[in-house]
Protein backbone atom coordinates (compact mmCIF):
# COMPACT_ATOMS: atom_id res chain seq x y z
CA UNK A 1 0.00 0.00 0.00
CA UNK A 2 0.97 3.62 -0.55
CA UNK A 3 0.61 5.38 2.69
CA UNK A 4 0.38 9.02 3.90
CA UNK A 5 1.89 8.84 7.50
CA UNK A 6 1.22 12.25 9.81
CA UNK A 7 3.13 13.05 12.71
CA UNK A 8 3.40 15.69 15.42
CA UNK A 9 7.24 15.54 15.81
CA UNK A 10 10.12 14.70 13.92
CA UNK A 11 10.15 10.85 14.30
CA UNK A 12 14.58 10.94 14.77
CA UNK A 13 16.14 10.13 17.47
CA UNK A 14 13.75 8.12 18.91
CA UNK A 15 14.62 9.40 22.15
CA UNK A 16 11.21 9.91 24.29
CA UNK A 17 8.03 7.95 23.84
CA UNK A 18 6.03 9.75 21.26
CA UNK A 19 8.56 9.20 19.25
CA UNK A 20 9.53 5.36 20.26
CA UNK A 21 5.94 4.85 18.91
CA UNK A 22 5.59 6.54 15.85
CA UNK A 23 9.55 5.22 14.36
CA UNK A 24 8.06 1.94 15.32
CA UNK A 25 5.40 1.93 13.43
CA UNK A 26 6.66 3.39 10.66
CA UNK A 27 9.04 0.92 10.71
CA UNK A 28 6.94 -2.02 11.11
CA UNK A 29 4.49 -0.58 8.26
CA UNK A 30 7.97 -0.70 5.91
CA UNK A 31 8.54 -3.93 6.66
CA UNK A 32 5.48 -5.24 5.61
CA UNK A 33 6.40 -3.78 1.98
CA UNK A 34 4.39 -0.58 1.89
CA UNK A 35 5.32 2.78 0.81
CA UNK A 36 5.84 5.77 3.07
CA UNK A 37 5.37 9.70 2.54
CA UNK A 38 5.77 10.84 6.07
CA UNK A 39 4.74 14.51 6.64
CA UNK A 40 5.58 15.97 10.11
CA UNK A 41 6.47 19.35 11.98
CA UNK A 42 10.08 19.17 12.84
CA UNK A 43 12.39 21.83 14.81
CA UNK A 44 15.18 23.06 11.85
CA UNK A 45 17.81 21.21 14.20
CA UNK A 46 15.92 18.06 13.90
CA UNK A 47 17.28 14.84 12.36
CA UNK A 48 20.65 15.89 10.56
CA UNK A 49 22.68 13.22 11.95
CA UNK A 50 19.59 10.55 10.82
CA UNK A 51 18.33 11.22 7.54
CA UNK A 52 19.84 7.96 6.61
CA UNK A 53 18.08 5.70 8.72
CA UNK A 54 14.69 7.67 8.17
CA UNK A 55 15.03 7.48 4.04
CA UNK A 56 15.39 3.27 4.47
CA UNK A 57 12.00 3.81 6.02
CA UNK A 58 10.15 6.44 3.63
CA UNK A 59 9.83 7.07 0.23
CA UNK A 60 9.54 10.77 0.45
CA UNK A 61 9.74 13.06 3.71
CA UNK A 62 7.79 16.37 4.20
CA UNK A 63 9.04 18.55 6.89
CA UNK A 64 7.20 21.46 8.03
CA UNK A 65 9.16 23.36 10.59
CA UNK A 66 8.06 24.45 13.87
CA UNK A 67 8.93 24.38 17.36
CA UNK A 68 6.02 23.11 19.11
CA UNK A 69 5.53 23.88 22.64
CA UNK A 70 5.53 21.13 25.95
CA UNK A 71 1.75 21.29 26.66
CA UNK A 72 2.69 20.44 30.25
CA UNK A 73 5.65 22.65 30.57
CA UNK A 74 4.70 25.52 28.69
CA UNK A 75 2.73 28.35 30.56
CA UNK A 76 1.27 29.85 27.40
CA UNK A 77 -1.36 31.90 29.55
CA UNK A 78 -2.48 34.17 26.25
CA UNK A 79 -2.74 31.05 24.24
CA UNK A 80 -4.86 28.72 26.65
CA UNK A 81 -6.76 31.95 27.82
CA UNK A 82 -7.75 32.61 23.83
CA UNK A 83 -7.80 28.94 23.74
CA UNK A 84 -11.13 28.67 26.36
CA UNK A 85 -13.95 29.93 23.88
CA UNK A 86 -12.83 26.97 20.90
CA UNK A 87 -14.43 23.98 20.65
CA UNK A 88 -11.05 22.41 19.94
CA UNK A 89 -8.86 21.19 22.89
CA UNK A 90 -5.44 23.66 23.15
CA UNK A 91 -3.09 20.99 22.10
CA UNK A 92 -5.02 20.25 19.26
CA UNK A 93 -5.37 24.00 18.12
CA UNK A 94 -0.96 23.89 18.86
CA UNK A 95 -1.06 21.50 15.89
CA UNK A 96 -3.04 24.19 13.54
CA UNK A 97 -1.04 25.09 10.32
CA UNK A 98 -2.12 26.45 7.15
CA UNK A 99 1.40 25.50 5.35
CA UNK A 100 1.09 22.10 6.81
CA UNK A 101 -2.70 21.89 5.85
CA UNK A 102 -1.55 23.30 2.52
CA UNK A 103 1.14 20.05 2.18
CA UNK A 104 -1.28 17.53 2.99
CA UNK A 105 -3.86 18.73 0.56
CA UNK A 106 -1.14 19.31 -1.98
CA UNK A 107 0.20 15.36 -1.44
CA UNK A 108 -3.13 14.01 -1.77
CA UNK A 109 -3.76 15.54 -4.75
CA UNK A 110 -0.57 14.38 -6.62
CA UNK A 111 -0.33 10.51 -4.87
CA UNK A 112 -3.23 8.23 -4.88
CA UNK A 113 -2.92 7.07 -1.26
CA UNK A 114 -4.15 3.83 -0.26
CA UNK A 115 -4.11 5.07 3.66
CA UNK A 116 -3.40 7.73 5.75
CA UNK A 117 -2.15 6.99 8.94
CA UNK A 118 -1.85 9.17 11.57
CA UNK A 119 -0.01 9.27 14.67
CA UNK A 120 -2.53 10.57 17.37
CA UNK A 121 -5.66 12.68 16.62
CA UNK A 122 -3.87 16.43 16.54
CA UNK A 123 -2.55 16.07 13.25
CA UNK A 124 -5.95 16.09 11.97
CA UNK A 125 -7.03 19.30 12.27
CA UNK A 126 -4.67 19.88 9.42
CA UNK A 127 -6.40 17.27 6.85
CA UNK A 128 -9.60 18.77 5.85
CA UNK A 129 -12.64 16.19 5.87
CA UNK A 130 -12.75 16.30 2.28
CA UNK A 131 -10.34 14.06 1.61
CA UNK A 132 -11.25 10.73 0.87
CA UNK A 133 -8.69 8.18 1.61
CA UNK A 134 -8.76 5.90 4.27
CA UNK A 135 -7.86 6.91 7.70
CA UNK A 136 -6.17 4.75 10.32
CA UNK A 137 -6.17 6.30 13.93
CA UNK A 138 -2.88 5.31 15.90
CA UNK A 139 -3.79 6.17 19.44
CA UNK A 140 -0.87 6.05 21.64
CA UNK A 141 -3.17 7.27 24.89
CA UNK A 142 -6.15 7.87 25.20
CA UNK A 143 -5.52 11.29 26.06
CA UNK A 144 -8.61 12.96 27.59
CA UNK A 145 -8.36 10.09 30.31
CA UNK A 146 -4.80 11.62 31.12
CA UNK A 147 -6.94 14.70 32.72
CA UNK A 148 -9.35 12.87 34.07
CA UNK A 149 -6.55 11.21 36.19
CA UNK A 150 -4.51 14.81 36.65
CA UNK A 151 -7.93 15.80 37.84
CA UNK A 152 -7.78 13.87 41.19
CA UNK A 153 -4.53 15.71 42.79
CA UNK A 154 -4.93 18.84 41.25
CA UNK A 155 -6.24 21.26 43.95
CA UNK A 156 -6.67 24.68 42.31
CA UNK A 157 -9.65 25.50 41.67
CA UNK A 158 -8.80 27.30 38.19
CA UNK A 159 -6.49 24.86 37.10
CA UNK A 160 -9.34 22.11 38.22
CA UNK A 161 -11.76 23.76 35.81
CA UNK A 162 -9.73 24.45 32.77
CA UNK A 163 -8.52 20.61 33.13
CA UNK A 164 -12.16 19.82 32.94
CA UNK A 165 -13.09 21.85 30.42
CA UNK A 166 -10.45 19.96 28.16
CA UNK A 167 -11.10 17.03 28.96
CA UNK A 168 -14.37 17.52 27.44
CA UNK A 169 -13.47 18.99 24.44
CA UNK A 170 -10.72 16.23 24.00
CA UNK A 171 -13.30 13.44 24.56
CA UNK A 172 -15.68 15.10 21.88
CA UNK A 173 -12.45 15.63 19.65
CA UNK A 174 -10.96 11.72 19.76
CA UNK A 175 -14.77 10.91 19.23
CA UNK A 176 -14.79 12.48 16.32
CA UNK A 177 -11.28 11.41 14.90
CA UNK A 178 -12.44 7.82 15.47
CA UNK A 179 -15.65 8.85 13.30
CA UNK A 180 -13.60 9.71 10.54
CA UNK A 181 -11.60 6.18 11.28
CA UNK A 182 -11.73 3.18 9.10
CA UNK A 183 -9.75 1.24 11.57
CA UNK A 184 -7.92 2.77 15.36
CA UNK A 185 -5.05 1.25 16.65
CA UNK A 186 -4.37 1.13 20.54
CA UNK A 187 -2.14 0.09 22.72
CA UNK A 188 -3.50 -2.65 24.99
CA UNK A 189 -6.92 -4.47 25.20
CA UNK A 190 -7.75 -1.49 28.14
CA UNK A 191 -7.02 1.09 26.24
CA UNK A 192 -9.65 -0.72 22.65
CA UNK A 193 -12.28 -1.00 25.54
CA UNK A 194 -11.70 2.82 26.46
CA UNK A 195 -11.84 3.61 22.87
CA UNK A 196 -14.74 1.67 21.81
CA UNK A 197 -16.68 2.74 24.66
CA UNK A 198 -16.89 6.63 23.04
CA UNK A 199 -16.62 5.09 19.72
CA UNK A 200 -18.40 1.67 19.49
CA UNK A 201 -18.85 1.58 15.40
CA UNK A 202 -14.64 1.89 14.24
CA UNK A 203 -12.87 -1.19 14.71
CA UNK A 204 -10.25 -1.52 17.06
CA UNK A 205 -6.88 -3.30 16.44
CA UNK A 206 -4.25 -3.29 19.31
CA UNK A 207 -0.67 -2.90 17.79
CA UNK A 208 1.38 -2.63 21.20
CA UNK A 209 4.12 -0.36 21.90
CA UNK A 210 7.22 -2.41 21.45
CA UNK A 211 11.03 -2.40 21.81
CA UNK A 212 13.91 -3.52 19.02
CA UNK A 213 14.91 -6.11 21.56
CA UNK A 214 18.07 -6.88 20.22
CA UNK A 215 19.27 -3.25 20.99
CA UNK A 216 19.14 -3.60 24.48
CA UNK A 217 22.13 -6.30 25.98
CA UNK A 218 21.33 -7.17 29.58
CA UNK A 219 24.48 -6.70 31.36
CA UNK A 220 26.21 -6.79 34.25
CA UNK A 221 24.40 -6.05 38.08
CA UNK A 222 23.59 -2.21 38.23
CA UNK A 223 25.71 -0.20 40.85
CA UNK A 224 25.05 -0.80 44.21
CA UNK A 225 21.50 0.67 45.66
CA UNK A 226 20.88 2.73 42.32
CA UNK A 227 17.26 3.43 41.70
CA UNK A 228 16.41 4.76 38.60
CA UNK A 229 13.30 6.42 37.11
CA UNK A 230 13.39 7.59 33.59
CA UNK A 231 11.20 9.89 31.75
CA UNK A 232 11.49 13.26 29.79
CA UNK A 233 11.06 15.85 32.56
CA UNK A 234 9.23 18.49 30.53
CA UNK A 235 6.22 16.00 30.61
CA UNK A 236 3.53 16.93 33.98
CA UNK A 237 3.12 13.13 34.72
CA UNK A 238 6.56 12.61 34.70
CA UNK A 239 7.49 15.43 37.21
CA UNK A 240 4.61 14.18 39.43
CA UNK A 241 5.95 10.54 39.77
CA UNK A 242 8.98 12.04 40.78
CA UNK A 243 7.79 14.66 43.20
CA UNK A 244 5.54 11.06 44.66
CA UNK A 245 8.66 8.74 44.98
CA UNK A 246 10.96 11.90 46.86
CA UNK A 247 7.92 12.84 48.95
CA UNK A 248 6.33 10.03 49.81
CA UNK A 249 8.41 6.77 48.85
CA UNK A 250 12.07 7.81 49.73
CA UNK A 251 12.05 8.57 52.88
CA UNK A 252 10.64 5.05 53.65
CA UNK A 253 13.42 3.72 51.42
CA UNK A 254 16.36 5.22 52.98
CA UNK A 255 14.94 4.05 56.22
CA UNK A 256 15.29 0.48 55.30
CA UNK A 257 18.19 0.84 52.98
CA UNK A 258 20.24 4.38 53.85
CA UNK A 259 22.40 4.26 50.79
CA UNK A 260 19.94 4.11 48.56
CA UNK A 261 19.94 6.67 45.51
CA UNK A 262 17.15 7.83 43.28
CA UNK A 263 18.50 8.91 39.53
CA UNK A 264 16.27 10.81 37.63
CA UNK A 265 17.02 10.23 34.15
CA UNK A 266 15.25 12.56 32.02
CA UNK A 267 15.79 15.50 29.37
CA UNK A 268 14.53 19.14 30.18
CA UNK A 269 14.03 19.13 33.62
CA UNK A 270 12.53 22.49 34.38
CA UNK A 271 14.95 24.86 36.47
CA UNK A 272 12.61 25.09 39.02
CA UNK A 273 11.49 21.66 39.63
CA UNK A 274 15.57 20.78 40.07
CA UNK A 275 15.80 23.83 42.72
CA UNK A 276 12.76 22.24 44.53
CA UNK A 277 15.12 18.96 45.44
CA UNK A 278 18.52 20.00 45.30
CA UNK A 279 18.97 19.62 49.20
CA UNK A 280 17.34 16.50 49.47
CA UNK A 281 19.92 13.95 50.05
CA UNK A 282 19.98 10.74 47.78
CA UNK A 283 18.33 12.33 44.35
CA UNK A 284 20.57 12.97 41.45
CA UNK A 285 19.28 14.43 38.08
CA UNK A 286 20.78 13.43 34.68
CA UNK A 287 19.33 15.93 32.40
CA UNK A 288 19.56 15.09 28.94
CA UNK A 289 21.68 12.22 28.03
CA UNK A 290 23.01 10.34 24.61
CA UNK A 291 21.42 7.22 25.32
CA UNK A 292 18.91 6.17 28.02
CA UNK A 293 20.18 2.70 27.55
CA UNK A 294 23.63 3.05 29.96
CA UNK A 295 21.28 4.60 32.39
CA UNK A 296 19.24 1.55 33.14
CA UNK A 297 22.52 -0.23 32.95
CA UNK A 298 23.77 1.16 35.78
CA UNK A 299 20.60 0.75 38.01
CA UNK A 300 19.82 -2.21 40.49
CA UNK A 301 16.15 -1.29 40.16
CA UNK A 302 13.98 0.89 37.65
CA UNK A 303 11.02 2.02 39.31
CA UNK A 304 7.82 3.66 37.44
CA UNK A 305 5.52 5.35 40.91
CA UNK A 306 3.02 6.99 38.33
CA UNK A 307 0.00 8.33 38.83
CA UNK A 308 -1.33 10.18 36.01
CA UNK A 309 -0.98 8.63 32.67
CA UNK A 310 -2.61 6.45 29.49
CA UNK A 311 -1.09 4.18 27.09
CA UNK A 312 1.60 1.57 27.75
CA UNK A 313 4.67 2.48 29.42
CA UNK A 314 7.90 2.38 27.07
CA UNK A 315 10.38 3.16 30.18
CA UNK A 316 9.02 -0.24 31.19
CA UNK A 317 9.76 -2.18 28.36
CA UNK A 318 13.37 -0.38 27.98
CA UNK A 319 14.29 -1.71 31.68
CA UNK A 320 12.54 -5.29 30.97
CA UNK A 321 14.44 -5.35 27.74
CA UNK A 322 17.60 -5.05 29.67
CA UNK A 323 16.88 -7.29 32.11
CA UNK A 324 16.36 -5.07 35.23
CA UNK A 325 13.92 -5.63 37.97
CA UNK A 326 11.15 -3.46 37.95
CA UNK A 327 8.37 -1.85 40.91
CA UNK A 328 5.70 0.20 39.45
CA UNK A 329 2.11 1.51 40.54
CA UNK A 330 -0.81 -0.51 39.13
CA UNK A 331 -1.49 2.54 36.34
CA UNK A 332 2.11 2.50 35.64
CA UNK A 333 1.62 -1.01 33.99
CA UNK A 334 -1.72 -0.19 33.09
CA UNK A 335 -1.98 -2.54 29.67
CA UNK A 336 0.87 -4.52 30.05
CA UNK A 337 0.32 -8.14 30.24
CA UNK A 338 2.97 -9.04 32.41
CA UNK A 339 2.43 -11.35 35.62
CA UNK A 340 2.96 -9.71 38.97
CA UNK A 341 5.37 -11.04 41.69
CA UNK A 342 6.52 -13.43 38.81
CA UNK A 343 7.62 -10.53 35.68
CA UNK A 344 6.93 -7.17 37.97
CA UNK A 345 6.51 -5.87 41.17
CA UNK A 346 3.42 -3.73 41.50
CA UNK A 347 2.59 -1.68 44.41
CA UNK A 348 0.50 1.49 44.97
CA UNK A 349 0.73 2.29 48.32
CA UNK A 350 4.44 4.55 50.08
CA UNK A 351 5.41 1.94 52.45
CA UNK A 352 4.57 -1.00 50.22
CA UNK A 353 6.39 0.08 47.41
CA UNK A 354 9.45 1.51 49.23
CA UNK A 355 9.83 -1.73 50.79
CA UNK A 356 9.17 -3.23 47.47
CA UNK A 357 12.09 -1.81 46.21
CA UNK A 358 14.39 -2.27 49.68
CA UNK A 359 13.78 -6.35 49.36
CA UNK A 360 14.99 -6.40 45.62
CA UNK A 361 17.85 -4.10 46.89
CA UNK A 362 18.74 -7.11 49.40
CA UNK A 363 18.43 -9.65 47.10
CA UNK A 364 20.67 -10.02 43.89
CA UNK A 365 19.23 -13.49 43.54
CA UNK A 366 15.68 -12.22 43.23
CA UNK A 367 16.83 -9.17 40.77
CA UNK A 368 18.21 -11.27 38.62
CA UNK A 369 15.42 -13.58 38.51
CA UNK A 370 12.88 -11.03 37.90
CA UNK A 371 14.45 -8.97 35.31
CA UNK A 372 15.17 -12.36 33.45
CA UNK A 373 11.53 -13.31 33.36
CA UNK A 374 10.55 -9.56 32.48
CA UNK A 375 13.16 -9.25 29.27
CA UNK A 376 11.21 -12.95 28.17
CA UNK A 377 8.33 -11.26 28.45
CA UNK A 378 9.46 -8.38 26.16
CA UNK A 379 10.54 -11.13 23.71
CA UNK A 380 7.52 -12.60 23.67
CA UNK A 381 5.24 -9.72 23.52
CA UNK A 382 6.23 -6.59 22.97
CA UNK A 383 9.32 -7.16 20.41
CA UNK A 384 9.12 -5.27 16.57
CA UNK A 385 7.55 -8.75 15.02
CA UNK A 386 4.92 -8.52 17.21
CA UNK A 387 4.04 -5.20 16.39
CA UNK A 388 4.51 -6.02 12.59
CA UNK A 389 1.88 -8.99 12.85
CA UNK A 390 -0.59 -6.08 14.42
CA UNK A 391 -0.12 -3.64 11.75
CA UNK A 392 -0.68 -6.56 9.16
CA UNK A 393 -3.92 -7.83 10.74
CA UNK A 394 -5.14 -3.63 11.21
CA UNK A 395 -3.71 -3.03 7.50
CA UNK A 396 -5.95 -6.36 6.34
CA UNK A 397 -9.04 -5.27 7.68
CA UNK A 398 -8.79 -1.94 6.23
CA UNK A 399 -8.48 -4.04 2.69
CA UNK A 400 -11.47 -5.57 3.47
CA UNK A 401 -13.72 -2.86 4.76
CA UNK A 402 -15.61 -0.59 2.71
CA UNK A 403 -13.29 2.53 3.38
CA UNK A 404 -10.94 1.11 0.75
CA UNK A 405 -13.46 -0.52 -1.64
CA UNK A 406 -14.97 2.88 -2.45
CA UNK A 407 -11.42 3.81 -3.65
Amino acid sequence: MRLLFLSMFYPLPANNGVRMRTWAVMRALAAEGHEITLATFADPTDGKSHSAELWDVCRRVECVPRVLKSLSSSADYLGRLSGVLSSVPYGVLQARSEEMKKCLVSLVRKDRFDAVVSEQSDPLINLPPSVSVPLILDNQNVDHVILQRYLNFERNPAKRYYAWLECRKTLRWQREACRRSAVALACSEYDRTLIQSFAPRVPVRIAPNVVDVERYIPGAEGEGSTVLYQGQMDWYPNRDAVEFFVSAILPKLRALVPEAKLVVGGRNPPEEFLKRFATVSGVEFTGTVPDMRAEIAKAAVCVVPLRIGSGTRLKILEAAAMAKPIVSTRLGAEGLDFVEEEEIVLADEPEAFARAVADLLGNASHRQELGQAARRRVEESYSLSVLRTAVRAALAELSEGPGLRRR
